[in-house]
Protein backbone atom coordinates (compact mmCIF):
# COMPACT_ATOMS: atom_id res chain seq x y z
CA UNK A 1 0.00 0.00 0.00
CA UNK A 2 1.20 3.47 -0.77
CA UNK A 3 1.15 6.47 1.51
CA UNK A 4 -2.01 8.54 1.50
CA UNK A 5 -4.16 5.99 -0.27
CA UNK A 6 -6.68 3.66 1.29
CA UNK A 7 -6.17 1.17 -1.53
CA UNK A 8 -3.30 -0.73 -3.11
CA UNK A 9 -1.43 1.18 -5.80
CA UNK A 10 1.15 -1.47 -6.67
CA UNK A 11 1.01 -4.41 -9.04
CA UNK A 12 -2.00 -5.87 -7.25
CA UNK A 13 -3.89 -2.60 -7.36
CA UNK A 14 -6.97 -2.01 -9.44
CA UNK A 15 -6.71 -1.50 -13.20
CA UNK A 16 -7.35 2.21 -13.63
CA UNK A 17 -9.16 1.75 -16.92
CA UNK A 18 -11.49 -0.80 -15.31
CA UNK A 19 -12.10 1.55 -12.39
CA UNK A 20 -13.33 4.19 -14.84
CA UNK A 21 -15.01 1.74 -17.20
CA UNK A 22 -12.92 3.06 -20.10
CA UNK A 23 -10.95 1.36 -22.85
CA UNK A 24 -7.14 1.51 -22.84
CA UNK A 25 -7.07 3.60 -26.00
CA UNK A 26 -9.72 6.03 -24.74
CA UNK A 27 -9.46 9.67 -25.77
CA UNK A 28 -9.39 12.47 -23.21
CA UNK A 29 -13.06 13.12 -23.94
CA UNK A 30 -13.98 9.46 -23.45
CA UNK A 31 -12.03 9.36 -20.17
CA UNK A 32 -13.82 12.46 -18.93
CA UNK A 33 -17.23 11.00 -19.79
CA UNK A 34 -16.35 7.68 -18.14
CA UNK A 35 -15.10 9.49 -15.04
CA UNK A 36 -18.25 11.60 -14.73
CA UNK A 37 -20.50 8.57 -15.15
CA UNK A 38 -18.61 6.51 -12.54
CA UNK A 39 -18.24 9.44 -10.13
CA UNK A 40 -21.99 10.05 -10.23
CA UNK A 41 -22.67 6.38 -9.54
CA UNK A 42 -20.34 6.28 -6.54
CA UNK A 43 -20.81 9.83 -5.25
CA UNK A 44 -21.25 10.07 -1.45
CA UNK A 45 -24.60 11.82 -1.89
CA UNK A 46 -25.97 8.56 -3.31
CA UNK A 47 -25.31 6.73 -0.06
CA UNK A 48 -25.66 9.49 2.54
CA UNK A 49 -28.30 7.37 4.29
CA UNK A 50 -25.64 4.86 5.37
CA UNK A 51 -23.87 5.02 8.69
CA UNK A 52 -20.47 6.61 7.91
CA UNK A 53 -18.69 3.98 10.02
CA UNK A 54 -20.33 1.00 8.32
CA UNK A 55 -18.29 -1.36 6.15
CA UNK A 56 -20.50 -0.58 3.17
CA UNK A 57 -19.95 3.19 3.52
CA UNK A 58 -16.20 2.69 3.85
CA UNK A 59 -16.17 0.50 0.74
CA UNK A 60 -18.10 3.13 -1.22
CA UNK A 61 -15.75 5.86 -0.01
CA UNK A 62 -12.80 3.77 -1.17
CA UNK A 63 -14.47 3.23 -4.55
CA UNK A 64 -15.09 6.96 -4.98
CA UNK A 65 -11.46 7.69 -4.09
CA UNK A 66 -10.26 5.10 -6.61
CA UNK A 67 -12.36 6.68 -9.34
CA UNK A 68 -10.92 10.13 -8.63
CA UNK A 69 -7.39 8.77 -8.44
CA UNK A 70 -7.78 6.79 -11.69
CA UNK A 71 -8.98 9.88 -13.51
CA UNK A 72 -6.20 12.02 -12.05
CA UNK A 73 -3.59 9.60 -13.39
CA UNK A 74 -5.17 8.87 -16.76
CA UNK A 75 -5.96 12.48 -17.68
CA UNK A 76 -2.29 13.45 -17.34
CA UNK A 77 -0.46 12.37 -20.51
CA UNK A 78 2.89 11.72 -18.79
CA UNK A 79 1.40 9.75 -15.91
CA UNK A 80 -0.86 7.81 -18.27
CA UNK A 81 2.07 6.87 -20.50
CA UNK A 82 4.03 5.69 -17.45
CA UNK A 83 1.02 3.70 -16.20
CA UNK A 84 0.44 2.16 -19.64
CA UNK A 85 4.10 1.17 -19.81
CA UNK A 86 4.41 -0.29 -16.31
CA UNK A 87 0.89 -1.12 -15.16
CA UNK A 88 1.76 0.44 -11.81
CA UNK A 89 0.91 3.72 -10.17
CA UNK A 90 2.88 3.58 -6.95
CA UNK A 91 5.92 4.90 -8.83
CA UNK A 92 3.88 7.76 -10.30
CA UNK A 93 3.57 9.43 -6.95
CA UNK A 94 7.28 10.25 -7.11
CA UNK A 95 7.51 10.99 -10.84
CA UNK A 96 10.08 13.67 -11.55
CA UNK A 97 8.50 16.55 -13.40
CA UNK A 98 10.39 17.80 -16.42
CA UNK A 99 11.39 21.43 -16.15
CA UNK A 100 10.88 21.61 -12.40
CA UNK A 101 13.24 24.05 -10.72
CA UNK A 102 14.81 21.69 -8.19
CA UNK A 103 17.13 24.40 -6.87
CA UNK A 104 14.11 26.50 -5.91
CA UNK A 105 12.41 23.46 -4.42
CA UNK A 106 15.36 22.65 -2.15
CA UNK A 107 15.81 26.32 -1.22
CA UNK A 108 12.20 26.23 0.04
CA UNK A 109 12.99 23.17 2.14
CA UNK A 110 16.28 24.40 3.50
CA UNK A 111 17.18 28.02 4.04
CA UNK A 112 20.56 27.36 5.68
CA UNK A 113 23.95 26.47 4.30
CA UNK A 114 24.62 22.82 3.56
CA UNK A 115 28.09 21.71 4.52
CA UNK A 116 29.71 18.86 6.44
CA UNK A 117 28.70 20.36 9.80
CA UNK A 118 25.00 20.72 8.94
CA UNK A 119 24.94 17.25 7.39
CA UNK A 120 26.45 15.78 10.56
CA UNK A 121 23.93 17.63 12.76
CA UNK A 122 21.09 16.35 10.58
CA UNK A 123 22.43 12.79 10.73
CA UNK A 124 22.45 12.92 14.53
CA UNK A 125 18.77 13.88 14.63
Amino acid sequence: MSKGADFDLGEDGPDLYEVLGAARGATEDELRRAYRKRALQAHPDKWAHLDADSAEAKAKTREFQQIGFAYTVLKDAKKRACYDRTGRVDDLLDVVEEGKDWDAYFRELWSGVVDATTIEKFAQT
